[in-house]
C-alpha cells in the first residue's frame, strides 16, 4: 500500500473526505483514462456479406 493509499483511507475513516464524493472523483479520473472511444461511422452495409459476381457475361 502506498503513503497516498493510506492517507487517503485515514481521511475517509476519520470523515475528512466525503466518500461519494471521492468516488465521484475516482470514477472520473478512470474515465479520463480510458481515453475516447473509437465508433464506426458509416451506415447498415458494413456488415452485411458481400458476393462477388464471377465472369458474368450475358
Amino acid at each position: 500500500m502506498s503513503l497516498t493509499e493510506l492517507i487517503i483511507i485515514l481521511f475517509i475513516s476519520i470523515g475528512i473526505i466525503d466518500k461519494k464524493r471521492f468516488k465521484k472523483y475516482i470514477d472520473i479520473f478512470s474515465n479520463i483514462n480510458q481515453g475516447p472511444s473509437r465508433r464506426i461511422v458509416g451506415d447498415a452495409s458494413l456488415d452485411q456479406k458481400w458476393q462477388w459476381i464471377e465472369n458474368e457475361e450475358e
